[in-house]
């Protein structure tokens, strides 16, 4: 995976244009804060972790756009029952973004679409289940571009994962426009 984003950075960078574009294909990646909770019986968990995803987006005009990409839940651990457990889960996005532009280089987004997920529950270093799905995927954040090719963006996105209680990303990265 450090392979893969590593990559899609040096390819952006190698080919990304110097002028402002409200249109067009972005690739980015963000860090940040991940929050899961889950009180099924058996498995009271509440824990959080460092997650990551990477993305690539295109917005057809000012105001309208899809985005897509790959998420890291991050490995966030707990005690359950009396012994540690962790929840190991990742998984691929898409969305349909709505964006506001509020200034030169500055606009507001939001977004609602899918996360397809894999999540592996461990207690003692044992794997006692795994669970995938595709559920509800909801973000709002911000971005803000350099005029250039470079941008920053900040972001919460929440999932709808019936296998949990509370799923959300806090995070802030960046995005290269083409």
């Amino acid at each position: 995976m450090k392979i893969l984003t590593v990559a899609l950075i040096g390819l952006a960078t190698l080919f990304a244009a110097n002028t402002h574009a409200d249109e067009g294909l972005s690739l980015g990646a963000s860090v940040g804060y991940v929050e899961i909770q889950d009180s099924d019986p058996g498995f009271d968990f509440d824990a959080n972790d460092t997650g990551y995803k990477i993305f690539a987006s295109y917005t057809a005009s000012s105001y309208l756009g899809i985005e897509g990409g790959y998420i890291d839940f991050g490995s966030p651990e707990d005690i359950v029952g009396g012994f540690p457990g962790e929840i190991d889960a990742s998984g691929w996005n898409l969305y349909g973004v709505g964006n506001l532009p509020l200034s030169d280089g500055v606009d507001v987004f939001a977004k609602a679409g899918f996360v397809s997920w894999e999540a592996d529950s461990i207690i003692d270093g044992i794997l006692v289940d795994t669970e995938d799905g595709t559920d509800l995927a909801l973000g709002l954040g911000a971005r803000w571009n350099s005029g250039g090719s470079f941008g920053l963006r900040a972001e919460v996105d929440w999932f709808d994962i019936d296998e949990a209680d509370s799923v959300w990303m806090a995070s802030v990265g960046f995005e290269l426009r083409f």
